[in-house]
């Protein structure tokens, strides 16, 4: 494990990293100055990704399927990182909660934190969560983690608020600390001004045809007469177009990768076309180093609508390690 300097300090701690999606949380933590000693992910073209980008390490371990990775497997650590499903709590999602299969797995998060006790926790989740069947789902997710003797805290941070990114993107997190006075010392990030614009994230150059709209497409007579503007973006609502008016990317989602209306659009020096993986990537804070694989657009759009905002991630990352 090397050295890292977190505001002057040198700091060391390890993680897991949960329903790992592509790799942002990892790389939030690892820039505070974390090691990660576990991946778990189901999504094989996700996993591709993640690889792309972290190199296998000798002592790090794999997992597929959280509800077959058995606690006696799972390596210590200091810190539990998941970013789980959030569909089942969506606006966008069927709202099912923990009757969803994908909601259950928040308890194999659970019976992990029991298993192994690390020191601290960080859950991410959309801000649905919080409204779920009246706010009873996550009270009672909250009164199952204080059960196991950890101290909570949570809020909802955006990311063009808080991270400096252009995109307007709530997100739930939840911090927990076994010790209660590090809970109390823990403070989430603060508001940050917002610098960062539109036309820092856009491509400047042409890119790829396939990414353009035009006369072969049936919703575009409509598409061309709403997009006017090139400092906003724009969204299909399958009859209309919805202006983003706040001037930031509006939420990625999962489902942009669903046929692929569901992208933002764009109005460009040549023409009209959806925001390209890699300008998503930046729009999730991402660094310039990161790759894309070649995989379809379709998965790679789901993935980044999956992933969280890098930044973000980082500054809560070093928040909680000044406290570990």
């Amino acid at each position: 494990m090397s050295n890292n300097q977190v505001h002057g300090k040198h700091t060391e701690f390890t993680f897991i990293d949960l329903f790992a999606g592509i790799g942002g949380m990892r790389l939030g933590f690892e820039s505070a100055g974390g090691s990660c000693v576990l991946t778990c992910e189901i999504d094989e073209a996700a996993l591709k990704t993640y690889a792309t980008n972290f190199r296998p390490k000798h002592t790090h371990v794999y997992a597929h399927d959280i509800c077959d990775l058995r606690s006696a497997s799972i390596p210590k650590h200091d810190v539990l990182v998941a970013g789980f499903p959030c569909q089942p709590y969506s606006i966008a999602g069927l709202r099912k909660g923990l009757e969803d299969e994908r909601g259950r797995v928040f308890l194999e998060i659970i019976r992990i934190l029991r298993d192994k006790e690390p020191r601290a926790l960080l859950l991410e989740n959309v801000k649905g969560i919080l409204a779920h069947d009246k706010g009873q789902t996550f009270n009672y997710m909250i009164s199952l983690i204080q059960n196991l003797g950890y101290y909570v805290n949570y809020e909802t941070l955006n990311s063009m608020t808080h991270a400096n990114v252009p995109q307007n993107r709530e997100r739930v997190f939840i911090v927990a600390y076994k010790n209660q006075k590090a809970s109390e010392r823990f403070r989430f990030p603060s508001p940050i001004p917002l610098t960062k614009t539109i036309s820092d994230v856009i491509e400047s150059n042409r890119v790829e045809d396939r990414f353009y709209y035009d006369s072969r497409y049936d919703c575009f007579a409509e598409i061309r007469k709403s997009v006017t503007s090139a400092n906003t973006l724009y969204q299909w609502r399958r009859q209309y177009v919805r202006e983003n008016k706040s001037n930031v990317c509006p939420t990625l989602t999962a489902n942009m990768g669903s046929g692929g209306h569901n992208v933002p659009l764009v109005k460009v020096k040549d023409g009209i076309r959806k925001l390209t993986p890699q300008e998503c990537a930046r729009f999730q804070g991402f660094p310039a180093s990161f790759r894309l694989p070649e995989l379809a657009d379709s998965k790679l759009y789901h993935q980044l609508g999956n992933s969280v905002t890098v930044p973000l991630i980082r500054r809560i990352a070093k928040e909680m390690a000044k406290v570990l």
